[in-house]
C-alpha cells in the first residue's frame, strides 16, 4: 500500500493584536501617538527634549550585550513619555512593559479600540491578567530578551496606581539574569526638566512637595514648566547585572535585590549629579559652616590675642574677608549668560570644538566624585568659556577661582552669579586671607561642586604653558585628604587653543616693557572692540586625568604627615604631572605651525614655498610625536593659505614679489614677539629635540667630533638652566628625555647614525630650523648675564630686565649674539634673572655677579650656541 502522505503543518496564525501579554499589560512605549496625547499638552512639554550621542551610544553598547533594562528613579509619567520620545528620535529598543504605567488612551484611536478589544476577549477567555512581578512573567520575558523599564520608587501621589516597591522589580532582573543565557543590561536613565541644582529644603517643605528625588505632582509640574519644557534625557554606561551578582555569591536573592537596588539607585543619583551637580544650600548656609569651623574659630582667637582687638571685629574682619572670596551661584543668571555667551563666542570665533571623548572623561570624573578642572590659563575668556562649553554639554558648571582682580563692579558681581570666586594674587602679609580662602575652598569640595582653577596663576603672555604654583594646588590636595572616604578628588587637564586670541596687542605691549593696566570699568567697555573682527576656532581638549590618592600614593607618606621639605617636592611633582598632561593635550594649529615657520630663521623673510616646505617638516615632527590636529588637512594649502592670510590681514608679515616673481614672506620687525606667542603654543613638543640641535650645531660649528656622552649632559644643563622656560613630562627620567631628543633629530633627518651607532652631521636645513626655535631663549639668558657683568649703576636684580631691554635695545640685529627682537621679551628676561639668581651667579640684592669665573663660563657655553 502506498505510504499515506502526510498533511502538511497548520500555517501559524498572527496573533490578534493587543493579545500578546505585554500588550495586554499596556505599559509599553509607543512609536505612534494618538490625540488624547496632543490634546492635553503632553506632547508639545516633551516636544523638545534631547539624548545625545554619547547616551544613545550606551545603549546601543548595552543590546549587543544583552537585555536592555532602562533603570528610573521614581516614578514620572512626564518622564516616561520624555524617553519614548528620545528613542523614537534614536531609533533606539523600546521598552515593552513598564512598572505602574498605562498607555491604552496614548494611542492613536484605532489602535486602541483594537487592542482594548483584544485584551476584553483575552480576559473573558483566558481570566484576570496575573500581575507581571508575582507571575514571573516579567522575569521570564526579560530573559528571552525583551526590552524593559522599571522605577525604583512610586511617586508621591495618592491617586496614581501602585508602583512595585523597587526591590521586588529589581528581584524579577535577578530571576531573568539567573533563567537567560545573556546578561541582563541595567541602562541607568535620567530625565532633567530643570538645569539648576537642587535645593535644599526643610521638612514642611519636603512634606508637601517632596524632594528632588521624589517630587510631588506641584513640584514636578514647575519644574517642568520652569525648565521650559526642555529635557535632558542622559544614559548611563550600563551595569551588567551578571557581574554585579559576582560581588556577593554566597548571598540570598532578597539581599542581593537589595543590593543591586542601592547600586542602582546610586548610579541614577550619579547620572543627575554630572548635569546638575550638588544641591545649592543658601549662601547664608555655607557662611555659617565656614565661619563656624574649628580652623576660623581658632583663627579669630589667635589674630584677637596677636593685634589686641576684640573679638568681634576680628570676626567681622573675618566675615567681609569671606564675603568678598564667595561665589553666589544663581542658576536663573546662569540661564541669561547662555545667552549672553552664545552670541558672544558665535559671534567673535568660528566655533568651539570639544569632542566626545573629552566630555566623556570630564563625565567619568564627575561620577567618580569631585572633579578639580586645570585647564591653561591664555585668555580672560578662559573664565565664561569653559562654563559655557560645560553647559552646551550637559555638565554641571564648575566654581571657578578668579583672581580678585577681576572682583571690580559691573563684573565681579557677575561672575560670582555664574560661580566664580576670588582669590588674591599674593598671600605675603596675610594672616586672615589664606584661613578663611582654604576653609572656603574645603567646603566647596566637601559639597562636590565642580572647581576650577588656573595652575599657572595668570595668563601666559608668552603662549608658552607656565610651571604651576603650588598655592591652591596644596589646598585643594589637604581638602582631599581630609575629605570623604567614598568622595574621589580628580585633577582634570585641560588644553584651550585659540586660533587668533583676543588680547595679542596688549600682551606684545607687556611683553616689550609696558607695564600692565589694572582691570577696570574702562576696560570692559574697551573690549566691545573684539566684536568687530572674527578670532578663529578654539579648540578644548582633555588631558589624562591625574587622582589625588595617585598624588598621595606617590608622596611616601600620609598627606598630613609630610614634612615641608617632602611636601614641597610632592607639590613640585604633582604640578609637574599635570601641566605635562596639558602640554599632551595642546594642539597644533595652522596659526602655530606657520609661525614657527616664519620665526625658525633669524632673518626676517623667506620664499613663500620654502616657508610652506618648512611647515611641513615641522608638521611631520609633530606627527611623529602624536600632538593633536587641529584639522586632519592641517598639512594642506588651505590651512597654510589661511593661517598666512590672518597674519597678513593683522599686518605682521608682508608679502612682497621675489626678484624671479616668486612670493616672498616678510616678517614685520616689530611684529616678532606677536608671532612668537603663536609659535610657543607648540614649543613644548620642540624643546628637547630644538636644544639639542643647539648643541650639536654648535659642536659642528667648531669642527669637533659629536659624542654622545657629552650632548646628553649638556643637554640636560640647558634644560636645568631654562627650567622656567619648557614644560617637560616629571616621569621621563634623564636617559629617557636624552634619547627621545636623539630620536627626534634622526628621525628628521637633523642627526645621521653610523653602522657603528656613532652621531653624525645630518642635513644642515633641518638641524639649522630646529635649533633655531629656541634661540631667542638663549639670547635672553645670556643678554642677561652680560648686562649684570656690565658698567652702570648697581641695583636690585629685579632690575635687570628693564635694564636690559633699554640696554639691547638699539643693538638687536647688529650683535652675532643677539639677533631676535623677541629675545627682548619681558617674561623671558624676567625668568633668565630669576634663574641667575637661584644658580648663585647674580647677588638678588645688588644686582651684581656673585661667582665672576662661573659666570663667565657660562656666559661663555650659551655664546657658543649663539654662533
Amino acid at each position: 500500500m502506498p505510504e499515506p502522505v502526510p498533511s502538511a503543518p497548520p500555517r501559524p496564525t498572527a496573533p490578534e493584536p493587543g493579545a500578546s501579554p505585554e500588550a495586554r499589560h499596556g505599559s509599553g512605549m509607543l512609536r505612534r501617538f494618538g490625540a488624547l496625547y496632543w490634546l492635553t499638552g503632553l506632547g508639545l512639554l516633551g516636544l523638545r527634549a534631547r539624548l545625545e550621542e554619547h547616551s544613545a551610544e550606551n545603549v546601543r553598547a548595552a543590546a549587543e550585550q544583552g537585555p536592555v533594562v532602562y533603570v528610573m528613579h521614581t516614578r514620572s509619567l512626564l518622564d516616561w513619555l520624555a524617553v519614548n520620545r528620545v528613542l523614537n528620535q534614536r531609533r533606539l529598543p523600546l521598552p515593552r512593559y513598564s512598572t505602574g504605567v498605562r498607555t491604552f488612551w496614548l494611542q492613536p484611536l484605532v489602535e486602541a479600540l483594537r487592542s482594548a478589544w483584544a485584551r476584553l476577549r483575552a480576559r473573558l477567555r483566558d481570566g484576570p491578567l496575573p500581575d507581571a512581578i508575582e507571575s514571573g512573567w516579567l522575569a521570564r520575558a526579560v530573559a528571552a530578551g525583551m526590552p524593559a523599564l522599571v522605577f525604583l520608587t512610586a511617586a508621591r501621589s495618592p491617586w496614581r496606581p501602585r508602583v512595585r516597591a523597587g526591590e521586588e522589580a529589581v528581584h524579577a532582573l535577578l530571576q531573568a539574569q539567573s533563567d537567560g543565557a545573556r546578561p541582563v543590561q541595567l541602562v541607568p536613565v535620567v530625565v532633567v526638566w530643570h538645569r539648576g541644582a537642587g535645593q535644599n529644603r526643610t521638612e514642611a517643605e519636603r512634606f508637601v512637595l517632596g524632594s528632588s528625588d521624589e517630587p510631588g505632582p506641584l513640584l514636578k509640574l514647575w519644574t517642568v514648566l520652569s525648565g521650559g519644557g526642555s529635557a535632558v534625557v542622559q544614559a548611563g554606561r550600563a551595569l551588567d547585572l551578571k557581574q554585579l551578582l559576582e560581588r556577593f555569591p554566597e548571598d540570598p536573592p532578597r539581599r542581593q535585590a537589595r543590593a543591586a537596588h542601592i547600586a542602582l539607585r546610586r548610579y541614577l543619583y550619579r547620572e543627575q549629579h554630572t548635569i546638575r551637580g550638588p544641591q545649592i544650600r543658601p549662601y547664608r548656609w555655607t557662611r555659617r559652616l565656614v565661619l563656624q569651623s574649628p580652623e576660623v574659630r581658632q583663627l579669630v582667637r589667635v589674630e584677637a590675642a596677636r593685634t589686641g582687638r576684640p573679638p568681634a571685629a576680628v570676626e567681622r574682619k573675618v566675615e567681609g574677608t569671606l564675603d568678598a572670596i564667595a561665589a553666589r551661584m544663581s542658576f536663573p543668571f546662569v540661564r541669561f549668560a547662555d545667552h549672553f555667551c552664545r552670541f558672544l563666542f558665535t559671534r567673535i570665533y568660528e566655533g568651539v570644538d570639544m569632542r566626545p571623548e573629552d566630555a566623556e572623561r570630564l563625565r567619568q570624573a564627575v561620577r567618580a566624585g569631585t572633579p578639580i578642572v586645570v585647564p591653561c590659563h591664555r585668555s580672560h575668556l578662559d573664565y565664561i568659556l569653559i562654563s559655557w562649553v560645560f553647559y552646551q554639554h550637559d555638565l554641571a558648571i564648575p566654581h571657578v577661582c578668579a583672581g580678585d582682580n577681576l572682583a571690580f563692579w559691573p563684573l565681579g558681581p557677575v561672575l560670582r552669579r555664574v560661580g566664580g570666586f576670588f582669590i588674591k594674587r599674593s598671600f605675603k602679609g596675610e594672616t586672615v586671607f589664606p584661613v578663611v580662602f582654604e576653609r572656603y575652598l574645603r567646603q566647596l569640595i566637601r559639597d562636590g561642586f565642580p572647581i576650577e582653577f588656573y595652575p599657572e596663576g595668570a595668563r601666559s603672555r608668552t603662549g608658552k604653558l607656565l610651571p604651576a604654583r603650588h598655592g591652591v594646588l596644596g589646598m585643594v590636595l589637604d581638602a582631599a585628604a581630609g575629605g570623604r572616604s567614598d568622595q574621589e578628588v580628580t585633577f582634570v587637564p585641560m588644553a584651550i587653543c585659540y586660533e587668533q586670541i583676543a588680547e595679542e596687542g596688549s600682551y606684545a605691549r607687556e611683553l616689550a616693557g609696558e607695564a600692565k593696566r589694572k582691570e577696570d570699568v574702562g576696560q570692559v567697555v574697551r573690549a566691545g572692540r573684539v566684536f568687530g573682527k572674527r578670532f578663529g576656532r578654539v579648540f578644548l581638549r582633555v588631558g589624562e586625568p591625574l587622582p589625588a590618592h595617585a598624588v598621595f600614593a606617590e608622596a611616601g607618606a600620609p598627606w598630613r604627615e609630610l614634612g615641608e621639605d617632602q611636601r614641597r617636592r610632592a607639590l613640585q611633582r604633582a604640578g609637574a604631572q599635570i601641566m605635562s598632561r596639558v602640554a599632551d593635550s595642546l594642539v597644533v594649529l595652522p596659526t602655530g605651525l606657520v609661525a614657527a615657520g616664519l620665526l625658525a630663521q633669524s632673518r626676517s623673510g623667506l620664499r613663500r614655498a620654502a616657508l610652506q616646505a618648512r611647515c611641513q617638516r615641522l608638521l611631520a615632527f609633530l606627527q611623529r610625536r602624536g600632538a593633536l590636529m587641529a584639522d586632519p588637512d592641517l598639512g594642506g594649502s588651505r590651512a597654510f593659505d589661511g593661517a598666512l592670510q590672518r597674519f597678513t590681514r593683522e599686518g605682521y608679515v608682508k608679502i612682497l614679489a621675489g626678484d624671479d616673481g616668486e612670493p616672498l614672506v616678510e616678517v614685520v620687525p616689530d611684529k616678532r614677539i606677536t608671532l612668537e606667542y603663536y609659535k610657543n603654543g607648540l614649543l613644548h613638543a620642540f624643546a628637547p629635540a630644538s636644544l639639542l640641535a643647539l648643541l650639536v650645531r654648535a659642536e659642528l660649528a667648531r669642527g669637533l667630533p659629536l659624542d654622545r656622552a657629552a650632548l646628553h649632559v649638556g643637554l640636560l644643563e640647558l634644560i636645568r638652566l631654562l627650567r622656567l622656560e619648557f614644560v617637560f613630562d616629571p616621569d621621563l627620567d634623564d636617559g629617557a628625555l636624552c634619547a627621545g631628543a636623539e630620536a627626534d633629530l634622526l628621525a628628521a633627518g637633523a642627526l645621521a647614525a653610523g653602522p657603528d651607532g656613532a652621531l653624525h652631521a645630518g642635513q644642515r636645513e633641518a638641524l639649522v630650523e630646529l635649533a633655531e626655535l629656541t634661540r631667542n631663549f638663549v639670547e635672553s639668558y645670556h643678554l642677561v648675564l652680560a648686562v649684570a657683568d656690565g658698567p652702570g649703576p648697581r641695583s636690585p636684580a629685579r632690575d635687570l630686565p628693564r635694564r636690559a631691554q633699554a640696554a639691547a635695545q638699539p643693538r638687536v640685529g647688529a650683535d652675532d649674539h643677539l639677533r631676535r627682537p623677541e629675545a627682548l621679551s619681558i617674561v623671558n628676561l624676567q625668568n633668565a634673572a630669576r634663574v641667575w639668581v637661584e644658580e648663585g651667579l647674580i647677588d638678588g640684592a645688588t644686582g651684581e655677579l656673585r661667582q665672576p669665573e662661573r659666570a663667565a663660563a657660562v656666559r661663555e657655553r650659551l655664546h657658543r650656541l649663539l654662533l
